[in-house]
């Protein structure tokens, strides 16, 4: 297509956008790129959160906006929204665009990679027909789907996106939940556009990722050298906003390898810009603070450079050097203040945004080099995370700031910045509000009424008085008097009390000084909302030894504790190679008392406990075999994740190096018990393993069939498994049952050594068949969820190289921890209940029949010819 055809067509992309505001790339000029076209998905929470594919037809990118998202089931069908065309460029942006501009909030690059067209021709004719049918080559999206155009809407073509029938077709994989992370930076969260008088973390994130994630290699941008300053500090400042903000977050999340750390001041945050000796200097909320800190202003002016941003921390220090906020807001005689910078945004003409921390960080320490107090460079702490936490304690800061060390700057909450706390610190829920006695009651909270999660509902932990600024509480009096309640939700409310009762929908974080004797909060103090938290998760926290302290006395967490942190040492017989020292490799309990099944209350410290009770059953079954593990890191209600490899290995912990379709991995290799706990401090609640193990990976040790209810439930599961036990009873071949941990029933025929996964394919196939064909009237092996027809559903697609099955003892993310149960073939009949096979009932059961999984490992056979 001709130049001006691709410009004319880009047209209505321009008329929208001001690039002098936005970050997105101009069309003015567009240079074609060589190869198979482009594919790429955005995740964009502008007015609402939605996902907007971009096909490469014609030299531009043809987009539609998705609303919910990509299926991989082929029943369903997403409403695609045909919008304008976007120039190729915009292929690799990712940002954040102005919130008063079109398209305004976060715009991940969610997918990226190539497509062609089935059959292979000329797209732009498929296009105009409206039935395009594509192949696509991404990192979370492969195989066939159909893009159909319906009818127009509104000026706009609308269109029907899903998956075609092919081996990459999943009716039970939510992709988007799985994989909310953007391809080119990792990020999961997202903000959209800020509203007036919404509070700026309001908004919930997207699924949070709890463990350190693996990165995707990126080509970092150089700077532009050719843009132009804007003439003033307050355009310049437009240009860079909004600042980057930190996430609260737990050391889990943490890694040494990804992470550097500095101090985290306890202060006002600020940026500011400097143009030919003229200065802009801002709060976070867009407040000029040049007036109330002249004397600051004064010092970043001399800054040596033509123009620069630079991102910061306001602090007053106390007598001990240390920032204490509440010096600034009664700043008295003597009070040394000072600006704290962190980053460096743009330099002579360079923006600076896209290189990675380290580049930035080592770029400001040089322009900081010739600097004088009162302007200072943050303290960065070349320490390891555990020595890091200890120092913070030990100097009285308030914490620490974990930062990726190949992250950009980008204008959102981000987890590439993570705050980690040291002071006293607890999540609580509103439960109302005591309006301000003065002549601001109507549109201000004068405090808020919060209290904790208890076994028999919430419980009032008192009143939070202090910590707000008056736009907090204005905002918060917007917030929660559209959930205004008559009668109060905690179970222990004070009565004749001035409280407005609301709906328990939102949690604050405070800090505070101790715990009274009657449950109590002693001084709390507001910080903020945390959006990664919802009211059923929010239990008391205890105070515990930070990350890293081992536990005095047992190294056994027992089930029913709440501990913070607690050690495990490998044995000394286990020990592996990779261990640098001659002391066994330590595993950290930390955050033992985070509540990860909400409704029952069982936490980190009881799933850990399990898996360390459970290791001796579970070692001889995974020990060299590789794993896929889910995580729940913020427990069972929040989003999971599921992943093949973890990032943040420690050296000691033994790994597998395992070839897969199109890349190598490195998989946790579960040889000891450290390893296995290690997994279960990554809150990796259940494990998936392959049916091979090493070094014979292409030689499977089971063939099994996964037995999933339909709308017959446990009844048809119990008819269909007791055929297929005769079946294979005919073919002389023992097998063993196991509950999924779930509704279903997983059965296993163990077999020798020099069986391929073909033949173990083949023959699981045809007694799936044979099963159907006899009970086609309650079983199915359609996959389709829709084509079951609410039947059961025989899965022999496990059987084949690469794909796994829920280990024996795993737990499972449902309410009440169940775990995958070994049973005898007696057992499996209407009486049974899978779900008696618990967490809490693992010690019992095994007493009752011990480990029925072993004799499975003892049996070596033959499949037939057939």
């Amino acid at each position: 297509m001709k130049t001006s055809d691709t410009q004319r067509r880009l047209r209505r992309y321009k008329t929208k956008r001001d690039f002098h505001l936005t970050p997105e790339p101009s069309p003015d000029a567009v240079a074609p790129k060589a190869g198979a076209p482009v594919f790429v998905i955005h995740k964009h929470d502008a007015t609402r959160l939605h996902y907007d594919l971009r096909l490469e037809i014609g030299g531009v990118l043809v987009s539609w906006a998705i609303p919910k998202g990509p299926s991989h089931d082929p029943a369903v069908k997403r409403l695609a929204v045909q919008t304008e065309d976007h120039p190729r460029s915009y292929a690799d942006f990712e940002g954040h665009i102005p919130d008063d501009q079109y398209g305004g909030g976060d715009s991940l690059l969610w997918e990226s990679g190539t497509f062609e067209v089935v059959p292979p021709g000329d797209a732009a004719a498929q296009l105009k027909r409206g039935h395009l049918e594509v192949v696509l080559h991404g990192a979370k999206l492969k195989g066939r789907w159909h893009l159909i155009r319906t009818r127009p809407r509104g000026g706009k073509a609308q269109w029907l996106f899903f998956k075609a029938k092919d081996a990459y077709a999943s009716a039970d994989y939510d992709v988007t939940v799985e994989r909310p992370e953007s391809v080119k930076s990792g990020q999961v969260e997202t903000r959209g556009p800020r509203k007036p008088g919404v509070l700026r973390n309001k908004r919930p994130a997207a699924p949070v990722r709890a463990a350190p994630r693996a990165r995707i290699p990126k080509t970092v941008r150089k700077p532009s050298k050719a843009a132009r300053p804007p003439s003033s500090p307050e355009k310049l400042l437009e240009r860079v906003w909004p600042p980057m903000l930190a996430r609260l977050a737990v050391s889990d999340e943490v890694h040494d390898e990804t992470h550097a750390y500095e101090v985290k001041y306890d202060g006002f945050r600020a940026v500011c810009a400097v143009t030919n000796g003229k200065i802009a200097f801002q709060s976070r909320r867009g407040n000029d603070l040049s007036g109330r800190f002249a004397r600051l202003a004064a010092s970043l002016r001399q800054l040596p450079a033509h123009d620069v941003v630079v991102d910061g921390e306001i602090v007053a220090l106390d007598e001990k050097g240390r920032s204490r906020f509440q010096l600034l807001q009664h700043t008295e005689e003597g009070t040394e203040q000072r600006f704290v910078v962190f980053d460096l945004l743009w330099l002579d003409g360079e923006d600076l945004r896209e290189l990675p921390y380290e580049q930035r960080r080592a770029r400001l320490e040089k322009l900081m080099a010739s600097v004088e107090l009162p302007l200072q460079l943050s303290d960065k702490l070349d320490l390891n995370l555990s020595r890091a936490l200890l120092e913070a304690r030990r100097k009285g800061w308030e914490g620490i700031i974990a930062k990726r060390k190949d992250s950009p700057y980008t204008g959102t909450r981000s987890g590439d910045w993570l705050k980690l706390k040291v002071v006293a610190g607890q999540e609580v829920v509103i439960l109302g509000y005591l309006p301000i006695k003065n002549e601001r009651a109507k549109s201000e909270i004068g405090a808020l009424r919060v209290g904790v999660r208890g076994k028999d509902g919430f419980h009032d932990v008192g009143k939070v008085g202090t910590g707000y600024t008056s736009a907090d509480r204005r905002e918060l009096r917007w917030l929660l008097d559209a959930t205004r309640v008559k009668k109060p939700s905690a179970v222990d409310a004070p009565a004749n009390t001035d409280t407005v009762w609301v709906k328990p929908k939102y949690v604050a974080q405070v800090n505070f000084t101790e715990w009274t004797k009657d449950g109590r909060l002693r001084h709390p103090v507001f910080q903020g909302l945390r959006s990664d938290k919802v009211p059923k998760e929010v239990v008391r926290e205890h105070p515990a030894p930070i990350e890293g302290a081992a536990r005095r006395g047992s190294r056994r967490a027992p089930v029913q504790a709440s501990a913070r942190t607690a050690t495990t040492k490998a044995p000394a017989a286990k020990k592996t190679p990779r261990a640098k020292s001659g002391r066994s490799p330590e595993v950290a309990l930390t955050h033992g008392d985070r509540v990860l099944f909400p409704d029952s209350g069982l936490t980190k410290a009881d799933v850990f406990a399990y898996y360390e009770q459970v290791a001796p059953l579970l070692l001889p079954v995974l020990a060299d075999r590789p794993l896929a593990h889910q995580q729940w890191p913020a427990g069972i209600q929040a989003p999971g994740f599921f992943r093949h490899e973890l990032s943040g290995i420690p050296a000691w912990l033994p790994t597998l190096r395992v070839r897969h379709e199109d890349k190598t991995l490195r998989h946790v290799n579960v040889k000891d018990t450290s390893a296995l706990l290690w997994l279960a401090n990554q809150s990796a609640l259940t494990l998936h393993m392959w049916l091979s193990h090493a070094p014979r990976l292409a030689q499977p040790d089971f063939v099994v069939f996964d037995l999933d209810p339909g709308e017959g439930g446990w009844k048809d599961v119990v008819r269909v498994a007791t055929l297929l036990h005769a079946r294979l009873d005919e073919l002389g071949l023992k097998s063993f049952p196991k509950t999924s941990g779930k509704r279903g029933l997983h059965v296993l025929v163990p077999l020798a050594p020099g069986h391929t996964y073909a033949r173990t394919q083949a023959f699981a196939d045809a007694r799936a068949r044979e099963l159907e064909e006899e009970l086609g009237d309650i079983a199915t092996t359609e996959r389709s969820i829709r084509e079951r027809c609410g039947r059961l559903y025989i899965d022999a697609g496990q059987n084949a190289r690469g794909k796994t099955v829920v280990a024996p003892y795993s737990l499972r993310a449902v309410e009440g921890a169940p775990f995958s149960a070994p049973v005898e073939w007696s057992e499996v009949n209407g009486r049974l209940d899978p779900h008696r096979f618990r967490l809490e009932t693992l010690k019992k059961r095994l007493d009752a029949v011990g480990d029925l999984f072993a004799p499975v490992l003892r049996v070596k056979q033959v499949l037939p010819d057939e």
